[in-house]
């Protein structure tokens, strides 16, 4: 028998698919970062097939109704140990790469003062480095958000919290990647165009 929606479930329905569909990390972004915007667009999660900024914004949206009393620690099975170790191995991943990127842009900006070809090949080494950092924080946010999906009463709502707190940071980290490759590839640009003006004037001057 056909029942008629009540007001009530209607109005949930309507303020789930309004959450859904504005997503607040978007309105984080700058103008500037409309690459890696388009970068998230295909970025998708395995375990649920959707992107991971609609993902991250059900979790933690789901995560707003859930009891703020539920602190029992659960218990786990072996894969969902083996599951953990290896989403956390990827954010250790990421830390390292991020500690090396910024290790080579301190070279890069140092060798500003050096030979044209220096400098380019120290900002295509921090470029490269960069673009690791990218990767390391993709695969950091879709592997905590894939553990998050596959098992979700696997945390309790502190942490299911600072889970979802953890997923944004890596995808910032991903942002202030693609910002840092961007950055070097002007450097390249900038260190090529300059190359050829110091040869037109070597020219001229021959």
């Amino acid at each position: 028998m056909f029942r008629r929606s009540s007001s009530s479930s209607i109005s949930s329905i309507e303020s789930y698919t309004s959450v859904l569909s504005d997503n607040s990390y978007l309105k984080t972004l700058k103008p500037t970062d409309n690459q890696f915007q388009e970068i998230l667009s295909y970025v998708r999660i395995i375990e649920s097939h959707r992107t991971v900024l609609r993902e991250r914004k059900i979790q933690s949206h789901e995560a707003k109704k859930r009891d703020p009393n539920d602190t029992d620690q659960r218990k786990w099975t072996d894969q969902m140990d083996a599951d953990y170790a290896s989403y956390k191995a990827k954010v250790d991943v990421l830390s390292a790469a991020k500690h090396v990127q910024e290790a080579l842009e301190t070279v890069a900006k140092q060798s500003k003062k050096a030979d044209i070809s220096i400098q380019e090949k120290a900002r295509k080494i921090a470029l490269e480095d960069g673009k690791k950092w990218l990767d390391a924080a993709i695969a950091a946010s879709t592997a905590r958000l894939g553990f998050m999906t596959r098992y979700p009463n696997a945390l309790n709502t502190p942490s299911t919290k600072s889970h979802i707190k953890a997923i944004e940071d890596n995808l910032n980290s991903a942002k202030r990647a693609v910002r840092e490759i961007e950055t070097q590839k002007q450097k390249i640009s900038e260190a090529r165009e300059m190359a050829i003006r110091q040869s037109a004037s070597s020219s001229r001057h021959k």
